[in-house]
């Protein structure tokens, strides 16, 4: 019997530090990862739903490709957007609020 070593559960949530990079350098790191993981997700749920409507027969080749959004549904699209805007360039809003901050405490002293 062989002792593997145990590797720890990556951290799943939550915003770490990464150790050695530069302000810039780490929230250029961190939109990227927050864009990959909404990518990953969308991905995942597109290959899941094409999977289900070629299996139920329900979907012409091509009509992904023809389809035009209604009102409503462009509406939510740019909805989602917006969002996932926000949670790409949070990391460099958050930032400047920093050093906003930083200097406005720095010229009250």
């Amino acid at each position: 019997m062989t002792n593997k070593p145990q590797m720890a559960k990556p951290q799943t949530a939550g915003r770490r530090d990464m150790p050695g990079l530069d302000e810039g350098d780490d929230q250029t790191f961190a939109m990227i990862t927050a864009l990959a993981s909404e990518l990953a997700m969308a991905r995942e749920r597109i290959d899941t739903l094409e999977r289900l409507l070629a299996k139920a027969g329900t979907l012409d080749e091509g009509a992904v490709e023809a389809y035009v959004p209604d009102e409503d549904a462009a509406k939510a699209r740019g909805a989602l957007r917006q969002r996932l805007i926000g949670k790409v360039f949070r990391p460099i809003r958050e930032a400047a609020m920093r050093r906003a901050a930083k200097t406005t405490s720095n010229q009250g002293a």
